[in-house]
């Protein structure tokens, strides 16, 4: 697929998501015509102009002038909110962020400029605090490691002023997975959870209970802790066991058996468990929905590949990782996993064996293209 047609579908499904006609983005309503050529400034340009409309649209107009803002209005940027997170479910990091980042500008000069009581007040400096942690997210999932850090200590600063302890959790949480994928930031990683956990308080659901405990896991891992990191992956098992008590924020809707696998990964790997690794890996692979969730199918796919090589099964390491490519054009959006696929694939190259070489020349040629 090329960059253009790609463009069409990522802004295709942005209108879908959002419940208005493509063309109001810029897209051609009719389906037989040709995508734009642009070149790389005017791809930024048409793209970039394209998410300064979505934002408009998803967001009320007394919110984006700004003016008297209500209640409604306060709940419909909730709204937009978890659109952003469907469309990432979707698309990846890289396509959304753009969005998200004009959300965040705008509702915060909504907060500065706009005219509220003071109940709806507290809601505006929610969402964007919220909002800003989100950004982060995306920045992350694409790649972009400086604007995610940005985005998160911005939504800490904003949830300590407005005393908002929810975003600020998320945002040391993601912090800490952040701090987990960089060489000595295992400590940093331990440190953030147990500060996000400190955060949370006795308002801590069993499913956030359950995601600080494995992202902690990871984080003694990369210390070399194999006992504590064990012991913190028993406790995550243990707190997801308890299910989901209905009143969890929508940004832990991800978390589940096939997260907490993924983490036990990690785990394994860092820690030189090479069989707890191959069982967690098949463990997340088998559980996820290709269809609805192709980001963590493909991730999944890539980690298995990885581990399989290690565990130099590479027949098998060829077949998961050639369904992984066969995804690529899906998952572009995330950074973070199509890197992880190259990894996979340049390992594959590495082996002193001709099908794995031979698998990995073909592979190249589609994955590095994606990047």
């Amino acid at each position: 697929m090329s960059r253009a047609a790609r463009d069409v579908v990522i802004l295709t499904d942005i209108a879908q998501a959002l419940g208005v006609p493509r063309a109001v983005l810029g897209v051609p309503s009719q389906s037989d015509q040709p995508p734009p050529i642009l070149d790389g400034v005017e791809r930024r340009d048409f793209l970039g102009g394209a998410a300064g409309l979505a934002v408009t649209v998803l967001l009320p107009r007394d919110v984006t002038t700004p003016g008297r803002i209500d209640a409604d209005q306060a709940a419909q940027c909730w709204t937009a909110l978890r659109r952003l997170f469907e469309l990432d479910d979707r698309q990846g990091g890289a396509t959304v962020y753009q969005v998200a980042e004009r959300m965040a500008v705008r509702l915060r000069e909504a907060l500065r400029r706009g005219s509220y009581v003071s109940s709806v007040g507290r809601e505006l400096r929610s969402v964007p605090a919220a909002t800003m942690e989100h950004a982060g997210w995306l920045a992350y999932d694409a790649g972009w490691q400086q604007k995610a850090r940005h985005w998160w200590l911005e939504a800490c600063h904003l949830a300590e002023l407005a005393d908002i302890s929810d975003s600020r959790v998320t945002a040391l949480a993601s912090m800490a997975l952040q701090a987990s994928d960089t060489a000595g930031g295992g400590r940093e990683a331990v440190d953030l959870v147990q500060a996000a956990r400190t955060e949370a308080g006795d308002q801590a659901t069993p499913i956030l209970l359950s995601l600080l405990a494995a992202r902690e896991a990871v984080g003694h891992a990369r210390i070399g802790d194999r006992t504590a990191a064990a012991s913190a992956v028993a406790e995550s098992r243990r707190w997801l066991d308890h299910g989901r008590r209905g009143d969890e924020p929508f940004w832990l809707d991800f978390w589940g058996p096939a997260d907490l696998a993924a983490h036990e990964i990690r785990v394994a790997l860092g820690t030189g468990q090479g069989e707890l690794a191959e069982t967690a890996a098949r463990r997340a692979f088998g559980s996820v929905d290709a269809d609805a969730f192709p980001r963590n199918h493909t991730s999944y796919a890539s980690h298995l590949g990885l581990v399989l090589i290690h565990r130099r099964q590479l027949d098998e390491a060829i077949a998961i990782t050639s369904d992984a490519v066969r995804q690529i054009d899906m998952v572009r959006g995330s950074g973070r996993v199509v890197a992880r696929l190259k990894r996979t694939v340049d390992m594959l190259a590495q082996q002193d064996y001709q099908p794995a070489k031979t698998f990995a020349a073909a592979a190249r040629r589609l994955v590095p293209a994606s990047l």
